[in-house]
């Protein structure tokens, strides 16, 4: 208080001060104002009239979510402590409802549109990583809240999925939302419309021959399921890889196999713990008195495809030939692409480098980016989807202007933002305001995107 006295020559004792989040909605009104999008949103939408406007109401949304995400009764709370109170003071949780039902499909093509083209020049797209994920949630079925294969095994309850292509920035160029029980192959053919020309990268789950074919247009690099090409994984690596020529989805393609570290020992720790828990559950069918316990342990065997690992005579008996074997195929990446004049080391390093997109996904999951979602109608859903896509578009975006910053990652940047606040500091008739942040890393993102400026 003495320091902030000294700002306006006034004695302490006739000095008030009181603070509001800056950091987040001053960064969000920074990417704001690049993209463009508050103005937008707007124009697509017709907005005419005083009041605040759809665009204004998305803003105020990201600021949330990168800030303290809630629902949209809490976010008319989460402002009364926040700068953008200053600028918005009436913002609903009912305006918030109305708005959103003017959203249409058009509507949000349209506007993904128009980002496209700000990101065109902002960034550079010509490898874009395709990949998609979902999100568990407790409403009933309806449209788009379907029962599926759930990342989080949560199979009990309906889900929500969504795909996002983006570059090797972390950079969203599209992403959407689609029915909890559609196959991820099956938006493929959705994803590709509008995408740059230049290399795509995809996981297994959109392999097919529709799919391949859909995707000749661009040059790519997928990879292969063994249990599809069983006589590959055979296949000795004497050095880092092998390459050769193969026919697969109506086209002849290059593949390339290699091992890959991180991928032996997942399969190799899911090997031991299927084999420990098919010994225990056989040793519990044996012990029943059932006539047939012998049958049905023969059976469970199949059922797990372990019927030649595990013997079953007097005893229980593991094929230790067997599992060398199998120890043998692990660890092996079969990638297929139609790029012909690329060193295949700088294909294979494209490939692993795909697990950016796990990255966005574990971000959108750590910072509550996309739940939990409040809504239960399939339209507000899909508004919801949106508005939180753009959320973590415009946390890539600021990771890219920060992240020569020592310290600053994809995931902590709203940690480093929420610390930067306004203070206010008022004698009788005068404020002065002073933006304020104790750490030095948030100092130097203040200093970086000059965010004192902003608002």
């Amino acid at each position: 208080m003495e320091n902030l006295a000294k700002l306006i020559e006034q004695p302490i004792e006739n000095v008030e001060a009181y603070s509001l989040s800056y950091g987040v909605s001053a960064a969000v009104t920074y990417i704001d104002n690049m993209l463009d999008l508050t103005n937008t949103i707007n124009r697509i939408m017709n907005h005419k009239g005083k009041g605040i406007s759809p665009g204004d109401y998305v803003k105020i949304f990201i600021a949330n979510r990168l800030s303290d995400p809630r629902s949209k009764n809490g976010i008319e709370k989460w402002l009364k402590n926040d700068i953008l109170s200053t600028i918005y003071p009436e913002v609903s949780s009912q305006k918030y409802w109305n708005m959103m039902e003017r959203f249409t499909e058009r509507d949000i093509d349209e506007i993904w549109s128009e980002i496209q083209k700000k990101l065109k020049n902002m960034a550079d797209f010509s490898k874009i990583i395709i990949d998609a994920s979902n999100i568990f949630t407790f409403m009933e079925e309806n449209e788009i809240a379907k029962k599926g294969y759930n990342k989080k095994h949560r199979y009990d309850l309906n889900q929500i999925s969504y795909y996002i292509a983006a570059n090797y920035d972390y950079i969203p160029y599209k992403g959407n939302a689609y029915p909890g029980n559609v196959f991820d192959s099956k938006t493929f053919q959705d994803i590709l419309v509008d995408l740059p020309e230049g290399i795509l990268v995809y996981d297994k789950g959109y392999n097919s021959y529709e799919n391949v074919k859909a995707s000749r247009g661009w040059k790519y690099i997928g990879s292969l399921r063994p249990s599809d090409h069983s006589d590959i994984p055979d296949l000795e690596i004497e050095k880092d890889f092998i390459e050769f020529k193969k026919d697969i989805y109506g086209m002849e393609h290059r593949i390339i196999v290699y091992k890959s570290e991180s991928l032996f020992r997942r399969e190799y720790k899911a090997l031991m713990k299927l084999i420990a828990k098919t010994v225990d559950k056989c040793k519990e069918i044996l012990s029943s008195d059932t006539y047939d316990k012998r049958e049905k342990a023969l059976n469970y065997l199949e059922t797990v495809h372990l019927q030649e690992t595990i013997m079953i005579n007097d005893n229980i008996e593991i094929n230790e030939n067997k599992v060398d074997e199998k120890i043998r195929r692990m660890g092996k990446e079969i990638l297929f692409t139609n790029i012909m004049d690329m060193d295949a080391r700088d294909i294979i390093e494209l490939y692993k480098k795909r697990g950016r997109i796990e990255q966005c996904f574990r971000t959108i999951n750590v910072l509550d980016l996309v739940s939990p979602i409040y809504h239960f109608t399939p339209d507000k859903i899909r508004v919801h989807m949106f508005f939180s896509l753009l959320s973590f578009l415009f946390l890539a975006l600021l990771y890219n202007k920060l992240k020569e910053i020592e310290g600053i990652s994809l995931a902590n940047v709203p940690d480093y933002l929420s610390i930067i606040r306004a203070i206010y500091i008022i004698s009788g008739d005068k404020v002065k305001r002073k933006i304020e942040a104790r750490d030095e890393t948030s100092k130097k993102i203040i200093e970086n995107l000059d965010l004192e400026k902003i608002l």
